[in-house]
């Protein structure tokens, strides 16, 4: 076991911390219009959870824990986007002032998905890891706590209470896919799940254009990625961490990679049968199994985790207000 590994009595009590503030999110069964997966895969949509994506569970935990002094200072981040509407929405919730580090390269829908909740944004630097340095810098200046998005116990132990959460939801799960980052939530939901129930397969997965767990876990130490190629921003850190690194190699069986193409033709899939409008990083399990990169076949209880839904939408309201136009002309 690493020395990273937290207690199951550490992410229970991160569950009974957080479990006002986030949603138990549903589980959907496979669909039944199509055979391309198999009949016995379920999909935990954690999309719906609170602004999109799983990142609540880690921050409210972490802001929930934070002494006096630091709640009054306020928090900063960085983020390539679904953390940081995470802080803005948490911190607006608990009534605490944040800053939110975004990429320069960082889409108008997400600064504004963040500012939505009254947090200030600052953008800097071409990827997530740039932000992250500003960031850092600034909180230490100003002696602000920094919420790290993955390489901290605290935020670890909230994402890993969706390990819990999914296993009273299945409690028969044999394997689970969960797409990686930075490598928080499936470095949290391994080594709480495998305390429970060691035998649970658990798949990782990557971009193609960024194998940073993947890599890290072959070199056997963190490797920083001369680039990134990948339209999954949420995936794609130039590094992960040494704790996550560490978890990873010791709790998840399988990392496999899936190219851009599939995780976009992958999110079309999901709305087509299940009506659910997710971001690449949300697809990317879904990839993995509609491309036979890995197989579940033989397994009897596999999820599928659905970890972000926060997709820019504008493009589909411009084709109705379009459509819209023309029949009002017509």
């Amino acid at each position: 076991m690493t020395s990273f590994s937290l207690s199951l009595e550490t992410y229970r009590a991160a569950q009974a911390r957080i479990r006002s503030y986030v949603r138990h999110t549903p589980i959907a069964p496979a669909p039944p219009l199509t055979d391309e997966l198999p009949a016995t895969l379920a999909l935990k949509l954690e999309n719906l959870q609170v602004t999109g994506s799983f990142k609540p569970r880690g921050v409210f935990n972490t802001l929930l824990s934070l002494d006096d002094a630091h709640k009054q200072r306020g928090v900063i981040t960085a983020s390539g986007g679904n953390h940081g509407v995470a802080v803005a929405y948490a911190a607006w919730r608990l009534g605490l002032p944040a800053i939110v580090y975004l990429p320069a390269t960082a889409s108008e829908d997400r600064v504004a998905r963040v500012t939505a909740w009254g947090a200030q944004v600052i953008q800097h630097g071409a990827a997530w890891d740039d932000a992250h340095a500003a960031a850092s810098a600034h909180a230490a200046r100003e002696d602000r706590y920094y919420i790290h998005p993955f390489d901290a116990d605290l935020t670890m132990a909230g994402q890993g209470t969706l390990g819990l959460e999914l296993l009273d939801d299945v409690p028969d799960l044999d394997c689970v896919l969960i797409a990686i980052g930075g490598g928080g939530l499936i470095a949290g939901m391994a080594n709480a799940i495998k305390q429970v129930k060691p035998g649970v397969r658990i798949i990782g997965v990557e971009p193609v254009g960024a194998p940073s767990m993947q890599a890290a876990v072959n070199a056997g130490h963190v490797v920083e990625l001369a680039k990134l190629r990948t339209i999954a921003d949420t995936l794609a850190p130039r590094a992960v961490s040494e704790r996550t690194r560490a978890l990873t190699a010791a709790y998840v069986d399988e990392i496999v990679l899936v190219e851009d193409a599939a995780m976009i033709d992958s999110m079309r899939w999901l709305w087509t049968h299940y009506n659910q409008l997710v971001e690449p990083s949300g697809a990317a399990v879904i990839a993995a199994l509609r491309t036979g990169a890995v197989d579940v076949s033989a397994c009897q209880h596999p999820v599928a985790l659905i970890c972000g839904g926060n997709a820019e939408a504008a493009s589909v309201w411009q084709v109705y207000a379009a459509r819209a136009e023309a029949k009002t002309r017509g």
